[in-house]
């Protein structure tokens, strides 16, 4: 009878692990999109107000996911050589896995950074700043409602999985 038992709530809790690397694998997107959020800012802030260079600014942030620091690296050579956002957009997908409304928001830097006076920087700035964090908070409802689901789900995949084996 405690075997039953125990295979019973090990069927559940394996279950319930599955369902939770999917649920990660949203919270990873939204760790990456709030660093490129902050990154953001601080280029907002060291660029404008202390009249930094991207170079100096980019040394200088505290980055704390190796991926973030390849795609503002990019970012850095893209700045400079103003080739084709399409290839770049599809980097920051295939890396960060963030969704493709942020990607385009992020990379609208391209367009204006190095080439306005600090004040209009500073505008675009926050506009772009403004446009990922509703970009970012349209994803963390969706994935707050996949959350929610996929623990409901799992709780019940998880009870039919171990009365099938039982």
């Amino acid at each position: 009878m405690w075997i039953k038992s125990s295979l019973f709530i090990l069927t559940i809790v394996t279950v319930k692990f599955i369902f939770k690397f999917i649920n990660d694998y949203g919270d990873r997107r939204m760790d990456n999109m709030k660093e490129l959020l902050d990154f953001t800012d601080y280029l907002r802030i060291y660029s404008c107000q202390m009249h930094m260079s991207y170079e100096e600014i980019y040394l200088k942030y505290n980055f704390s996911n190796e991926n973030i620091r390849m795609v503002c690296n990019k970012l850095m050579d893209e700045i400079e050589n103003k080739k084709n956002k399409g290839k770049y957009i599809v980097y920051i997908e295939e890396l960060l896995h963030t969704p493709d409304n942020f990607n385009k928001k992020f990379i609208d830097i391209l367009d204006y950074y190095g080439s306005t006076y600090s004040d209009v920087l500073d505008a675009k700035l926050k506009f772009t700043i403004r446009e990922m964090e509703y970009s970012m908070k349209d994803y963390e409802r969706q994935h707050i409602d996949k959350k929610n689901l996929n623990n409901r789900i799992s709780l019940l995949l998880g009870c039919l999985a171990a009365v099938i084996l039982i």
